[in-house]
């Protein structure tokens, strides 16, 4: 099966992608099939122009067990997305700060894992709030698929509608989950359309984050050195100042919630 890559930057880098060669033991012809890992199953596509096949299923997980998944993971979305957020990354300013008042030697290994792991928080957090929204209000999840324009030209296989009445539900979730929650950019675009507001709470933020986000590649790609070789150096200090932008975004978005009536 090939393998999906969680740490790539764009969907279609992380996709893996394998040709199979099959036999038909009924008709003795020869197929080369293309399989492709979406993250969230696989699509498999019979390459052969006289043979207009599109199948997509997921070997893997019968029916039964992909609508038993998307029970659960709805049934454990956090209730409180921004507390957990907190939890998070009081644990990383707690350690950033132990090492640095320490002295040790691997103050610079441990600020890149540090930085790191501040953006596996936010992703989890705008994650978990993007899905909860769509899932929980039909007229966000409606409002997210007109805005889309990468959506505009999928569609819905009739017979999917016909055997589940949640396809259209289900189809937006597992788009959902395929996402790169650190491309803040088109993460942006999702939030305008389902929540009608921008998930930066001010030009300032947004710069600060979008400087850091070549920053969180090296080091997740690159061991932390950039496309030039050169170690990126992580301060406390650094860490002080993403921390807090992160922090008002979720302090920002979790207002909009608020307001929503929708907090938790």
């Amino acid at each position: 099966m090939p393998a999906y890559d969680l740490m790539a930057d764009r969907e279609s880098d992380a996709q893996g992608f394998v040709e199979q060669a099959v036999d038909c033991s009924e008709c003795d012809r020869h197929f080369t099939v293309g399989i492709r890992n979406t993250g969230a199953g696989l699509v498999a596509e019979l390459q052969d122009e006289n043979t207009p096949v599109n199948v997509i299923d997921d070997p893997i997980a019968g029916p039964d067990d992909a609508s038993e998944m998307e029970a659960y993971q709805r049934e454990n979305l956090p209730d409180n997305p921004g507390q957990i957020f907190k939890f998070a990354t009081y644990d990383i300013d707690f350690i950033a700060s132990e090492v640095e008042s320490g002295g040790h030697g691997s103050i610079a290994a441990l600020n890149r894992m540090l930085l790191v792991q501040y953006f596996s928080a936010i992703e989890a957090y705008l994650s978990d709030r993007l899905i909860r929204l769509v899932l929980d209000d039909p007229k966000s999840m409606s409002a997210l698929v007109r805005g889309n324009k990468e959506w505009a030209a999928e569609k819905i296989s009739v017979v999917d509608l016909a055997s589940n009445a949640d396809a259209f539900r289900d189809w937006v979730h597992t788009r959902l989950r395929e996402l790169m929650y650190h491309n803040f950019v088109k993460i942006d675009q999702y939030y305008r359309s389902a929540l009608g507001s921008t998930i930066f709470s001010d030009d300032a933020t947004k710069k600060i984050l979008m400087e850091f986000v070549p920053v969180r590649h090296d080091c997740v790609h690159r061991y932390g050195r950039d496309h030039n070789g050169r170690e990126r150096t992580i301060s406390k200090a650094d860490l002080d100042k993403l921390g807090s932008a992160l922090e008002n975004m979720v302090a920002h978005l979790e207002g909009l919630f608020v307001r929503r009536g929708t907090n938790g």
